[in-house]
Parts: C-alpha cells; sequence; structure tokens
C-alpha cells in the first residue's frame, strides 16, 4: 500500500471529503472539505490524525511533509455538494456538451439531484454533473 492509499483510507474514515490528493516520495498535498466547508480546526485534527497514524510510521520511519488545506476560491469544482454550497454565485463551467458555449457562464441558481442550473443573458442552462469537467467561482 502507498502513501497516497494510506492518506485516502484515513481520509475515507474521517468526517472530510478528500477532493484531491497528490502524493510523492515522502511527500503528500491533500484537498479536503466538508459540505458544509471545512473549519481550520477540522484540518488542523486530520492533519494530527495522519500524522499520529501507525501506518505512516511504519513505512516512513522519518516522518513525511505533510500538506492538508481547503479548497480555494481558484479550485475547481468537481462535486455536487460544492455547486449546492454556491447557489447564487457565478460560476464558469467548462463541459464538452455539443451547442453550448464551453465555457459556459451564469448563476448558479439551482444545484440538486445531480443537476446543477445556470441563468445569464441569454438565458438557463442545466447541466447533469457527469457532463461537468469542472466549474470555477468567477470573481468580479
Amino acid at each position: 500500500m502507498d502513501l497516497s492509499e494510506i492518506l485516502e483510507e484515513i481520509v475515507t474514515e474521517s468526517e472530510v471529503i478528500l477532493v484531491n490528493c497528490t502524493a510523492s516520495g515522502d511527500h503528500a498535498k491533500l484537498v479536503v472539505d466538508t459540505k458544509e466547508g471545512i473549519t481550520l480546526d477540522e484540518i488542523t485534527q486530520l492533519t494530527r490524525v495522519i500524522k499520529q497514524n501507525p501506518r505512516i510510521d511504519e513505512l516512513y520511519h522519518s516522518g513525511i511533509r505533510l500538506e492538508v488545506t481547503s479548497p480555494g476560491i481558484g479550485f475547481p469544482m468537481t462535486e455536487m455538494f460544492q455547486y449546492e454550497r454556491n447557489v447564487g454565485r457565478q460560476v464558469r463551467i467548462y463541459h464538452e456538451l455539443d451547442g453550448i458555449p464551453n465555457p459556459a457562464e451564469g448563476r448558479i441558481v439551482n444545484a440538486e439531484e445531480s443537476v446543477v442550473i445556470i441563468e445569464n443573458k441569454k438565458g438557463t442552462l442545466l447541466f447533469r454533473l457527469d457532463d461537468i469537467e469542472k466549474g470555477l467561482i468567477v470573481i468580479r
């Protein structure tokens, strides 16, 4: 079992959602979130749990270099809960659908049951989560 597999398992056991994991050698970066938005205390607690895990000690006697962070405003949205949490905000959605500008930009008016609906000057656009490559919050 490599470092990323161990980390994914540890995070799965916690109450946070693993958004992204990159690991190389003894260095790992985790991007984690919760449906409500992760707090600094939750990140700190998860970091402690990982650092104190016996499986990490067994594989890496000198420890690991670990970065645990939340997805920043520029981090792509890929999960439904991220769209649900950002209803009312401007987004840019990248997709592979024919007949719709790519990326499509608009305000999220609804996000539920694996469907994201955005509105812009041209009308209303509906995307199934499976059709979305990524979504980015637009800062103006």
